[in-house]
């Protein structure tokens, strides 16, 4: 064998071992990388066995707590103050059945409405909805002229009656529409409805001059406050 052959069989045992040493780095690379993969998934895979029971839960519970046939809406996603403020544990259990025996909590604008046993964890739906809070205003307007404007909107309005002797008030109208009527005479208390997406405007029809203090006026204008509800279960 020449030297020339020796010489190129020598750079062939050379490039040999270098692939080599190239091949077992890029296999120990591949094997990191996969077993990376494989904790990461291992992970995801326990997460998603964990999570989306509670999560559907969760999730079912903040549907059924602002939709609108519900017992703590006025309509939907928008709570009623009074109604979110009587609910209790009992009543968390009885009116959202999907509540079972988990522990859950339900919390508005950081205070906690109800919750049923301990949450210490567990999975956190939130959304934004709307808080309706019902006021209570009394008036009494002057009657020197025909008709009396309500500032704010309201779904009712009560009216005290006490004309003064020998008058009778017999007519009430809201926007035209008569509401109450009497031809012997409305007195005391009277309740009428009125349409709360419009301004009220009452007339009233006697026989003769109603002086103020003669009719009181009760409304019960809203006011809607945004806030977050937030669900959690603890399954």
């Amino acid at each position: 064998m020449t030297r020339d052959d020796r010489t190129a069989a020598r750079d062939a045992t050379n490039r040999g071992q270098a692939n080599l040493v190239a091949l077992g780095v890029a296999l120990l690379a591949l094997t990191a990388v996969l077993g990376v993969a494989l904790v990461v998934a291992d992970g995801a895979f326990a997460g998603a066995d964990r999570d989306p029971g509670e999560h559907r839960l969760a999730s079912s519970l903040s549907d059924r707590l602002v939709a609108g046939d519900g017992p703590l809406t006025t309509r939907a996603n928008v709570l009623n103050a009074t109604a979110v403020a009587g609910l209790d544990r009992a009543g968390l259990a009885d009116s959202f059945p999907v509540v079972g025996e988990r522990d859950v909590r339900v919390r508005l604008d950081g205070e906690t409405v109800a919750r049923t046993g301990d949450v210490t964890g567990g999975t956190t739906v939130r959304r934004i909805v709307l808080v309706e809070r019902e006021e209570t205003v009394t008036t009494t307007p002057n009657l020197d002229r025909d008709a009396v404007t309500l500032p704010r909107r309201t779904d009712r309005v009560t009216l005290n009656i006490e004309p003064p002797t020998g008058t009778r008030l017999r007519t009430v109208r809201a926007n035209g529409r008569v509401v109450a009527h009497d031809p012997a005479g409305l007195s005391g208390n009277v309740t009428v409805a009125v349409s709360r997406f419009e301004t009220t405007t009452l007339a009233f029809d006697a026989n003769g001059t109603l002086p103020t203090g003669s009719v009181d006026l009760t409304y019960y204008p809203t006011r809607t406050t945004k806030a977050l509800l937030v669900v959690t279960v603890d399954d």
